[in-house]
């Protein structure tokens, strides 16, 4: 044998692993593919409450909503496990007042879960005696008859237990950034789907001479790819752009809403 054979060999395979390794592992199965759409000019009507201006005179608590939709272009949607959404004030300028929808739970079972025992016992005994039967003649035959008696009966125990059912949480939301932006994670179940249109609200306090701003908005969907045998999480969709807000009736700030989303 050639004193280089095994070399060559061992170098021929290594150069097989070290081109299997660059081209990277092959993608056996299409990730879903998602697009989102929303406005990027929104109007925010006033949500003051007299009790909100008595107590801050100077300010008002504004409304906005953002639609979005959410639509499948490749793959499969059970393939999509969550659709986060950020919706921030870069500049620190609106607070969060409030915002909807709130986190919430569901179960895939339609009731608690309640589980029944029944336990069985019986209790028997039997008794045996003796004595003498007289015979005809006059005479007594020595004999021992048994008589024999007996108590049956049965008990039922009956237990019922009920737990409540497993739930998880189908939209999770909060505040970011100290209170000047909200996150909404949405994720399917047997009740909802992810794909469609989706109403998220976010309350802001402004001054009471507001007219408009712009917030951020940020959606991102992460799901699982199977690459060879094994799933592995991806990014599926991403989209992040500024959106700008104006007051309702305000058509001055709508124009200008509408000329920054244009820039």
């Amino acid at each position: 044998m050639p004193l280089f054979a095994s070399s060559v060999r061992a170098m021929s395979a290594a150069a097989v692993i070290l081109s299997f390794v660059a081209a990277g592992p092959k993608e056996t199965a299409d990730a879903a593919g998602l697009a989102f759409d929303f406005g990027r000019a929104i109007e925010c009507r006033d949500v003051t409450t007299p009790e909100f201006s008595e107590r801050y005179p100077d300010e008002r608590v504004i409304e906005s909503t953002i639609r979005l939709s959410v639509y499948l272009t490749s793959g499969a949607m059970s393939d999509v496990e969550t659709i986060r959404v950020e919706i921030g004030d870069v500049d620190r300028r609106l607070k969060v007042y409030d915002f909807s929808p709130s986190t919430r739970l569901e179960s895939e079972f339609a009731d608690d879960i309640e589980t029944v025992k029944t336990t069985e016992s019986s209790h028997s005994f039997e008794a045996s005696l003796g004595g003498e039967v007289p015979c005809i003649g006059g005479t007594a035959a020595n004999v021992t008859p048994s008589i024999s008696g007996g108590k049956g009966g049965k008990e039922v125990v009956t237990e019922k237990q009920k737990r409540v059912a497993p739930k998880q949480a189908v939209i999770a939301s909060g505040t970011t950034n100290e209170e000047h932006g909200v996150f909404f994670v949405l994720r399917p179940s047997p009740t909802t789907s992810l794909e469609g249109v989706h109403e998220l609200k976010v309350q802001f306090i402004v001054p009471v001479t507001w007219r408009g701003d712009a917030v951020r908005v940020a959606v991102q969907a992460a799901g699982n790819q199977k690459v060879l045998w094994m799933n592995q999480p991806k990014v599926l969709a991403q989209k992040s752009t500024a959106v700008a807000l104006y007051m309702e009736g305000d058509f001055a700030a709508r124009r200008a809403a509408e000329r920054l989303v244009r820039q």
